[in-house]
């Protein structure tokens, strides 16, 4: 299953160290860059409902272990960061694991190539998610399924807090239920489903401070540009939760 996954080849796009990229958090999670872990990625498939061997991009993979397990269980998987950095310690581990470096803005895939996409943790990180969103309506087919799992703003009076916070800090970008749903729809996407699952920040937040001492020392060293007391206080006052979404085109 393994084969080529039909993209063209890109120039490697570099960014800037985060907390995904310098092991802070892969240290707390254990390799999965995200709440949740596989079991929430498995909520994910289910919800979408998708048939056997369905063709399926991961944006924003990572290292890309969900692809590898999509691999796993039949599905027809290629992923896309666009960190070179995670892709290459990715491929240390799987060399042929079909994955790529480009921009979710501009997808270096064919049009109408995808029974599904997942985007795990990632669309929060996109400071144009306008532009992307239309690229994800672009390459999957008619009924194709968009599964996203992500944070997002409780407490609509916490955003200008969010918003504050240095460009670095992807969680900045996070949206209200209403405000990304808005966005799915005008781009023309039906809502599915939506699950909040919020709880998963509490076991992410244990981990945290199990493996760094405390959320101070966790926020210090994963999000340098940021005060870490800031960025708690940014937190609290939006509301910060984290939900399941499966749209259709």
């Amino acid at each position: 299953m393994r084969g080529s996954p039909g993209f063209s080849e890109v120039v490697p796009v570099p960014v800037r160290g985060t907390g995904y990229e310098n092991g802070v958090l892969s240290r707390v999670t254990g390799g999965q860059l995200r709440p949740g872990g596989v079991d929430l990625t498995e909520r994910m498939l289910t919800l979408a409902d998708l048939p056997a061997q369905a063709h399926i991009l991961d944006l924003g993979c990572g290292t890309g272990s969900t692809v590898d397990s999509l691999l796993e269980v039949g599905f027809r998987a290629v992923g896309l960061d666009r960190s070179e950095l995670l892709l290459q310690t990715g491929k240390m581990s799987a060399p042929s694991l079909p994955v790529l470096c480009g921009w979710s803005k501009s997808l270096p895939l064919v049009s109408g190539q995808f029974d599904a996409i997942l985007a795990e943790c990632s669309l929060s990180t996109m400071s144009d998610l306008d532009a992307v969103l239309a690229e994800c309506w672009r390459v999957l087919r008619p009924g194709g399924r968009l599964s996203v799992s992500d944070l997002y703003v409780r407490n609509p009076e916490g955003l200008p807090a969010l918003r504050a916070l240095p460009f670095s800090c992807g969680m900045r970008e996070a949206l209200t239920q209403a405000e990304l749903t808005a966005q799915l729809r005008a781009h023309g996407f039906e809502i599915v489903a939506w699950e909040d699952h919020s709880e998963t920040l509490k076991t992410i937040a244990a981990q945290m401070i199990l493996a760094h001492g405390s959320l101070n020392e966790f926020w210090s060293k994963s999000e340098p540009q940021a005060n870490p007391f800031d960025l708690q206080i940014a937190i609290s006052r939006a509301k910060l939760g984290y939900f399941v979404l499966v749209a259709q085109r």
